[in-house]
């Protein structure tokens, strides 16, 4: 299932993945009338999907459901034991039923079309996300961290006995808290065992569910020759997507009986296309239209089965860090010592199925509505010489009621804390962010995430093109562009996240350029195919060969500088059960975030003096090629050996990069030196060096 060139995860985290796809396609295309055509398509299909983890790998720890390994992360490290998205029985087996019908009729200087797409689907799931738990080791000391609850397993407990006394050093995780002059007192550290400082994840209850959602898809369009030298497109289009009613409402959350009912989906489209000088050489393009996506089944599966309900009708996803443990521990009474916490389990154990602490609740807004995108283009073109065109186009989107994840059980913003930034780019700046702090306004559960479509994004480019059939030998594909995309948080998450801003309420603070911002892009491919000699051994020497090289030169990915570590609320004088603020520093322990992470919020964990995705990896460029040779054996008969190189520079194309900026402690954050350094190559577009031979005969 991992298809990568290079992989951080251990060969027993791969998984097996298996598929059976049926599929009966029906056509039937009728002549009613000279101008009246029907084309008719039904299509039955079936798609069941499986992936199941592989054995756990010699020394690896057997304590998740199947005697697999529970997954442990280390960042900019490796991963291994069971993925959190296996195991998966079903995801899914989905069963189609499709019909479409649409009519063509030809009247004078219109060419009229019309129907209607009418699809059935029933999806069985049987996937119940960190079923094995997932251990996640983060921040400057990970791999320490993970090397330290490792050894008191293996030690089957011993370094965390080794806890004689409060003053001692001995069975404690392997850094030191630096509060004024003097090490912080032991008794507030994590113990061997529970060194994980970045989070604990472990799903409980029913292994899936049985969901069923029917589209409805109906457009009319006409084609209008004006003039013989202008034609406009004129269309409608309507969708609706039917999805199904909750199944789990809580009564104790109304908003979980909400579901989408989106009606209001009419598409106008708009085109044209008009000869310019009317010697067919020259021509100016234009359209807009208005789309609507759907929302993923992913999505609505997670509403139906995440409510907070009983763990026999529903789903429940705990996550937990040791600076967010009020509602984990006690769910009424805080606690800051992540030793007291008995859901917070000694690694690699994880928590009883029979008595699964709270979780998070995903439910959609009442107002929820589906993705909606304008598109447009203007392309004017020209042609230079005898099958050779030049064009220059202008494109652009925009995208509103995107979705988004936002935690509505937060407490508001506690107040602003001021962080010292210590090294890098920034050193000596201060940085100035809220933080939440206290219990969850309901107490009862976790995150209460609400499913929004409150998202935009933006999107312009300027294309240039030079393009020339194939003649005299000769043709090329060339094109330049130059863009922007930016948006205010889009996410393109497949799975539900329990709180995606930075703060949650603040929207707008999410402005900043697009995930798939690629500010220029530059491919260019030819076929050159020369046949230069007419006769003698010239002619069986150099004609027949051809060469066909391409170069793609783009932009590197854009990333955004992040935050390692969750914020004390102690370093800033908040102390007791309740979060007062006091006067000492540090403040007596007992005051925790509802959220964790950078402002204890849980969200994302941006270092917020820069935008979102303000940094970019490296550029990728990378050379195609092929060298065939053709040889007739006779007139009708030819032979043809060839070889294919693929990124044939053999270049490092990098994908991913360390994303970590600062490591927040108390109150400092200090640069991380490995901050852009290069943590994958992996890409499955992007590959090492590959080269192939092959011979075709043509008959």
């Amino acid at each position: 299932m991992q298809t990568q060139a290079t992989n951080t995860r251990a060969r027993d985290n791969f998984g097996d993945d298996f598929v059976a796809i049926d599929a009966v396609n029906v056509k039937l295309a009728s002549t009613l009338t000279p101008t009246l055509l029907n084309e008719f398509r039904f299509q039955w299909g079936r798609d069941n999907e499986t992936q199941f983890s592989q054995p756990p790998l010699p020394g690896e720890p057997t304590t998740a459901p199947g005697g697999r390994s529970p997954q442990t992360f280390i960042q900019n490290g490796f991963s291994f034991g069971m993925p959190e998205f296996l195991e998966r029985a079903a995801f899914p087996d989905e069963r189609r039923w499709q019909f479409a019908d649409t009519v063509t009729m030809t009247s004078g200087n219109h060419t009229l079309k019309f129907g209607g797409d009418i699809n059935f689907v029933k999806d069985i799931i049987n996937n119940l996300r960190f079923l094995g738990g997932e251990f996640s080791y983060t921040g400057a000391n990970s791999l320490n961290d993970f090397l330290m609850d490792y050894t008191n397993f293996t030690t089957n407990g011993a370094i965390r006995a080794l806890q004689t006394n409060t003053n001692s050093l001995l069975g404690y995780c392997p850094f030191v808290v630096v509060t004024g002059t003097s090490p912080t007192a032991v008794a507030n550290r994590r113990s061997a065992g529970k060194c994980y400082a970045g989070s604990f994840t472990q799903g409980f209850g029913v292994l899936g569910l049985t969901m069923k959602t029917t589209d409805f898809n109906y457009f009319i369009q006409d084609d209008w020759r004006v003039t013989p030298r202008f034609t406009l497109n004129l269309g409608l289009r309507y969708e609706y997507q039917l999805n199904p009613e909750p199944i789990n409402v809580n009564p104790a959350l109304p908003q979980t009986d909400n579901s989408v009912d989106d009606r209001n989906n009419f598409g106008p489209r708009i085109g044209f296309a008009f000869d310019v000088t009317g010697d067919g050489k020259t021509s100016l393009r234009g359209g807009w239209g208005l789309y609507y996506g759907r929302v993923i089944n992913s999505t609505v599966y997670n509403s139906l089965v995440n409510t907070g309900v009983g763990t026999d009708r529903g789903q429940r996803q705990f996550v937990s860090a040791n600076n967010n443990l009020p509602v984990a521990c006690t769910g009424t009474n805080p606690t800051t010592i992540a030793n007291d916490c008995p859901f917070l389990p000694i690694y690699p154990n994880l928590l009883n199925v029979s008595n699964p602490p709270v979780g998070a609740v995903q439910y959609f807004d009442d107002d929820f509505q589906l993705p909606q995108i304008h598109q447009w283009d203007f392309i004017f073109e020209r042609e230079i010489s005898r099958n050779t065109v030049v064009s220059a186009s202008y494109l652009g989107s925009f995208g509103n009621s995107l979705p988004n994840f936002v935690d509505t059980n937060l407490p508001p913003p506690a107040r602003i804390v001021s962080l010292n930034v210590v090294g890098g780019p920034f050193n000596g700046a201060t940085l100035n962010q809220p933080i939440f702090v206290g219990r969850r306004p309901n107490t009862a559960f976790a995150q209460i995430t609400e499913i929004r479509s409150d998202v935009y994004s933006k999107y312009h480019a300027l294309v240039l093109q030079a393009n020339r059939r194939l003649t005299d030998g000769l043709q090329f594909q060339t094109n330049y562009t130059l863009s922007r995309a930016s948006d205010n948080g889009q996410s393109s998450v497949t799975f539900t996240s329990n709180n995606l801003p930075f703060n949650a309420f603040d929207q707008n603070a999410e402005d900043g350029l697009s995930n798939f911002d690629r500010r220029q892009k530059f491919v260019t491919s030819v076929v050159y195919s020369p046949n230069p000699f007419n006769d003698g051994a010239a002619k069986h020497i150099f004609n027949g060969w051809t060469l066909a090289p391409i170069l793609n030169a783009f932009s590197g990915a854009r990333f955004t500088g992040n935050i390692s570590g969750g914020i004390t609320p102690n370093a800033f004088g908040f102390a007791g059960t309740n979060c007062t603020p006091t006067q000492n520093f540090p403040a007596a322990t007992g005051c925790s975030t509802p959220g964790g992470g950078a402002n204890g919020s849980g969200g994302a964990n941006r270092f917020s003096l820069v935008p979102r995705n303000n940094f970019k990896q490296p550029n990728i460029w990378y050379v195609d090629m092929r060298v065939s040779r053709r040889f007739a054996i006779t007139e009708g008969t030819r032979l043809e050996f060839l070889a294919e190189g693929f990124n044939v520079f053999n270049r490092t194309q990098v994908t991913n990069v360390n994303s970590t900026m600062y490591n927040l402690s108390g109150n400092t954050l200090t640069f991380s030196p490995t901050f852009g350094s290069t943590t994958g190559a992996d890409s499955t577009l992007f590959r090492e060096r590959q080269i192939q031979f092959a011979v075709r005969f043509e008959f």
